[in-house]
């Protein structure tokens, strides 16, 4: 039995989204094409399309999205369907209506239109630049041959295991607090433990990493942890998202086993997650080159006189 309560309910929820989609469609779907460079094309939902309402489409996803707001995940009857369709009609013609006598200049309407647009455009943001993202990463190729190049560059570096204890902090302060303890005579452990008061009993201390291998060596701890004499502690190495470290090198071993067959999968994927990483920075450099970036009060967080 149709509920039209139920979905009256969905619609209600929806109908602050119609004046992007009934009046704005057609213009936003021909300023994107042309921003793209491309000829503007009709939608594919077009086909989908199952009534008009003085011109502004209702469609299949609107039936669906009405029906599983109701709580109906599977297939409805046929007149199930079009009793949804029917009240969805007459919301569109209230709604178009409702513009007319400029209801649609309601500041709560207008707040509640804003949140909804944010989502939107937080979603297309989202998907397409995670999209973009993969496109990209598919185009980072590595050829045998730049690995082969690279082992024979850096056989030393593969071929060693570094065991290593760490302090990690989030906060500047906090690590230069640590490094201060150090240089006043506090022990590596004793400082770490601090991170730590309610440490249960374990094999393994959480700031003992044990042994890393070198594709396991942070990017930021390279030009450090390779120099470092058994025993020695590092100077505060600072890492991306706001990561910084105070490591100590415990031991040191080589592992003569490691041929490049062996090591040629890690290699791949390390020199391929580079170059995927050095094509993000200069795709980023590049897009912020090329725009027009207009801060109205300022970048957001920066400090305001």
């Amino acid at each position: 039995m149709f509920k039209a309560a139920s979905v009256l309910l969905t619609l209600l929820a929806t109908v602050v989204l119609r004046p992007t989609l009934a009046c704005g469609q057609n213009q936003s779907t021909s300023a994107e094409s042309q921003a793209a460079g491309t000829p503007a094309q009709p939608p594919d939902s077009a086909k989908d399309v199952l009534a008009t309402v003085n011109g502004a489409p209702i469609g299949e996803a609107d039936v669906r999205l009405a029906l599983s707001g109701g709580g109906h995940d599977r297939e409805v009857p046929p007149e199930h369907r079009k009793n949804v369709l029917e009240v969805i009609i007459r919301q569109e013609l209230i709604y178009q209506r409702a513009v007319e006598l400029g209801l649609d200049a309601n500041a709560s309407y207008q707040e509640k239109l804003r949140r909804m647009e944010a989502q939107i455009n937080a979603f297309k943001r989202k998907e397409l630049s995670e999209l973009f993202w993969r496109e990209l990463a598919g185009a980072a190729t590595i050829s045998e041959a730049e690995a082969k190049k690279y082992f024979a560059e850096n056989a030393t570096r593969i071929r060693t295991e570094l065991h290593v204890w760490q302090i990690l902090q989030r906060k500047e302060g906090l690590i230069e607090q640590a490094r201060n303890d150090l240089e006043q005579g506090a022990s590596f452990e004793e400082v770490a433990r601090r991170r730590f008061p309610k440490l249960p009993k374990t094999d393994r201390a959480p700031w003992d990493l044990g042994y890393l291998r070198w594709n396991q060596v942070p990017e930021a701890w390279r030009s450090v942890v390779y120099d470092l004499k058994k025993g020695e502690v590092s100077g505060v190495i600072r890492g991306p998202n706001n990561r910084f470290w105070i490591i100590q090198l415990m031991d040191k071993r080589e592992n003569p086993d490691i041929t490049f067959k062996s090591a040629k999968a890690s290699i791949m994927e390390v020199l391929k997650n580079a170059k995927i990483q050095e094509l993000r920075e200069k795709t980023d450099r590049d897009l912020r080159a090329k725009a027009s970036i207009v801060y109205s009060q300022g970048p957001v967080g920066a400090s305001q006189e």
